[in-house]
């Protein structure tokens, strides 16, 4: 089901569940007070709601409140405002008219507004349309129920009023809410966590109601009030909040206008009311004029070919993406975070635009809007969060938003595994070296591996088998920032995990996930503690320990909820079965999509852009998408001691000289200086070795071992 579909099918029922309640509540409110009732039920259903995230979420259900306070103050006072003056307008006006009035108004306010309080936004000629057409029914109603032609008669032209007015109110209120339930979404907040906090002033002045009431009657108001809390407020608000993530406002505030026809449809089962033909004839308008409006938006977001898709960071192997979508008939519209890898660098060569993202998330989706994305992609580590993010607010494929940290904090990635009950290995975050080595001599064992929360590659990885090491190593990581800038205050402990490790690159489409390589690594531990990159190769697709591995991968992904996009997975083979080292929500880095295609028959890149652009081709694919051609070999090039240069070409052409030599890529220009390497970001790049002769690759991986060892990043190339 698409997102848009989702949108539509939860206003729907929303739209049903209001009318429902408007029956009821027109029946209830006759004898008890709106004030009392709505206080219980206001109080339940909010306590309901923050009781669940404080459970899930514990201190973070405040993160709303935190990243946009506006928003949630607006947000409460447009709640308070819509319901309390909706239910007061129910003494007076039949139930069928309150919601015609109270709902009917939200897509004129949007069409007028909507494009000031929600920036980057654009009405359709057809929802102008509608709106204008519903709100010309409106008045045809407003004045059927001055003059007594409604379903209860002449009320009397003072009542009337105050119900009309009553219900324009809580109607443009309840529009406004959709607009900052809308705006908070596009920050990546959950339904539930939109619902935790907006209910604080609606409780505090329907108490106030009820404190200053004369007869309250609060014992004769609380089963109605619980009522009300389930079938009013837990299940419609939440229905409606999960339209307002899908869809655009003026597209939910179109649909609730079908409530109208529940609410006469239900009318018929209230012996005090009975339906006029006016209300029929306005109401069927008002239906067909919605289904217009929801078409005219339908139709003008249908792409005529493959939608942009905005890339997150292209640095590393994600340089190959816009080319990959650009072949695929896509543009690529880029966004360039606030804190890429400080080591790489950018090629603008094929993107559509180029945006910088400066921190202000429904900024960037306000900019990003106009363009009608498709899709959104994380590239490189550092854009894992911002896609997600940006995705959330765009309404685009994405990633699950339950736990959207597991896919960056590596603390929260073991905690997502162990609550999906998959293997993982045992780990605690601490500031503070003593704790560490506790918990190693009493839970975990020696060695130890340490590491930043928010890590990539090697990056200050680290194996201590001494308390000695641990201190030295947690004082240089807590010391330092990481690849991303980013200063790191506590560090990560695992257990050593002993095995044969692999990485699983894979990419994901609406949930189903197809492996497009796995590769063995050679890992090589320096005296240090330092773990770096030797060398890896691909694994056959039968082989069975590369089954179990991808298999075991697969439940990964689905534990961390990476339902589109890319996924670079590290597994370690232990004898307890495959246990996860860390899952990035991105390419895998270090690729060259010519050498997939030539060995594997696919790449990554390729696989990753198909399934933006033609997700139905993508998933026409078998679950291992790739085959085992040619026997490639990736040799991490190692500088061995402080000092020296990158190697000129020429200097360069001892080892293009190798008989299994295919392709080099260096990390930085030629002339420029190294230190010895302990990481990825210190190697000076890498090579490719390919050929059906293991012996031969293995000859010639010994021979640019010994080149390097030999002075090869000298200044005086040595040959």
């Amino acid at each position: 089901m698409s997102n848009a579909a989702r949108g539509v099918y939860s206003v729907i029922g929303f739209a049903f569940m209001t009318a429902v309640v408007n029956v009821y509540a027109g029946n209830v409110f006759q004898d008890l007070n709106p004030g009392v009732v709505g206080a219980i039920s206001f109080t339940l259903a909010g306590t309901a709601f923050a009781g669940l995230e404080v459970a899930r979420r514990g201190t973070a259900v405040l993160d709303p409140i935190r990243r946009q306070p506006l928003d949630v103050a607006a947000l409460n006072v447009t709640t308070a405002i819509a319901w309390l003056t909706v239910l007061f307008s129910l003494k007076y006006i039949e139930p069928a008219i309150v919601n015609v009035i109270s709902l009917a108004i939200g897509p004129v306010f949007l069409a007028l507004a909507g494009s000031r309080l929600r920036k980057g936004t654009a009405v359709v000629s057809g929802e102008i349309v509608a709106a204008v057409g519903i709100f010309a029914l409106i008045l045809v109603l407003t004045w059927g129920s001055i003059t007594g032609r409604s379903a209860v008669g002449a009320i009397g032209h003072r009542e009337a009023a105050l119900g009309i007015v009553l219900a324009l109110v809580s109607g443009l209120a309840s529009a406004g809410n959709i607009v900052f339930s809308k705006r908070l979404s596009e920050r990546g907040t959950s339904p539930g966590s939109v619902m935790s906090v907006r209910f604080f002033l609606m409780i505090a002045v329907s108490w106030t109601v009820v404190a200053t009431s004369d007869q309250p009657h609060l014992a004769a108001s609380v089963v109605p009030g619980i009522v009300l809390a389930i079938i009013s407020v837990i299940i419609p608000l939440y229905l409606l909040q999960l339209g307002v993530k899908h869809a655009e406002p003026i597209t939910v505030s179109l649909l609730v206008c079908v409530g109208p026809a529940f609410a006469i449809a239900l009318q018929l089962l209230d012996g005090r009311l009975s339906v006029a033909p006016l209300s029929i004839v306005c109401v069927l308008g008002i239906v067909a004029l919605v289904a217009w409006g929801v078409r005219a938006r339908n139709v003008a977001a249908r792409p005529s070919g493959p939608g942009p898709v905005v890339v997150v960071d292209a640095y590393s192997t994600g340089r190959y993406l816009p080319a990959a979508l650009n072949k695929l008939g896509a543009d690529c519209i880029h966004v360039q975070s606030e804190t890429p890898d400080v080591n790489l660098t950018l090629d603008t060569a094929a993107l559509t635009e180029n945006l910088r993202h400066h921190g202000d998330v429904t900024a960037t989706a306000a900019a990003l809007r106009q363009y009608g994305v498709s899709q959104v992609i994380a590239a490189a580590e550092s854009g894992v969060e911002l896609a997600d993010q940006l995705s959330a607010a765009l309404g685009t494929p994405g990633n699950g938003m339950k736990r959207p940290k597991s896919r960056r904090d590596k603390y929260e990635m073991v905690q997502a595994l162990r609550a999906a009950g998959l293997p993982h290995a045992a780990t605690i975050v601490s500031g503070d070296a003593d704790e560490v080595v506790a918990w190693a001599t009493t839970e975990a064992n020696w060695p130890i591996v340490l590491k930043p929360v928010a890590s990539a590659g090697t990056d200050n990885v680290v194996v201590c088998g001494s308390p000695e090491q641990v201190r030295a190593a947690c004082a240089k990581i807590i010391g330092s920032a990481d690849r991303y800038g980013v200063a790191n205050h506590v560090v990560l402990a695992q257990e050593f995990l002993a095995g044969a490790e692999y990485f699983v690159n894979t990419v994901s489409r609406d949930g189903q996930h197809r492996t497009a390589e796995i590769w063995r690594y050679s890992k090589r531990h320096l005296p240090g503690g330092n773990i770096i990159f030797d060398y890896h190769e691909p694994q056959s697709p039968d082989d069975p320990d590369a089954q179990r591995v991808a298999q075991y991968t697969h439940q990964v992904l689905d534990a961390l909820e990476i339902r589109n996009g890319a996924g670079h997975s590290e597994v370690m083979l232990t004898s307890r079965g495959p246990v996860l080292v860390e899952c990035a929500a991105r390419l895998g880095g270090g690729q060259v999509p010519e050498i997939n295609l030539r060995c594997l028959g696919i790449s990554q890149v390729d696989l990753l852009a198909l399934a933006a652009v033609e997700p139905d081709e993508f998933h026409r694919l078998p679950e291992t998408a790739y085959r085992l051609l040619e026997r490639p070999r990736h040799v991490s090039l190692i500088n061995p001691d402080d000092g020296g240069v990158v190697p000129s070409y020429d200097a360069m052409a001892v080892i293009r000289e190798l008989p299994s030599y295919a392709h080099t890529v260096m990390a930085h220009p030629e002339g420029h200086p190294l230190s010895r390497t302990i990481d990825v970001v210190t190697s000076p790049g890498f090579v490719y070795l390919i050929s059906d002769d293991p012996d031969q690759i293995a000859a010639d991986y010994a021979r640019l071992r010994h080149l390097e060892q030999d002075g090869l990043y000298s200044r005086v190339p040595v040959r």
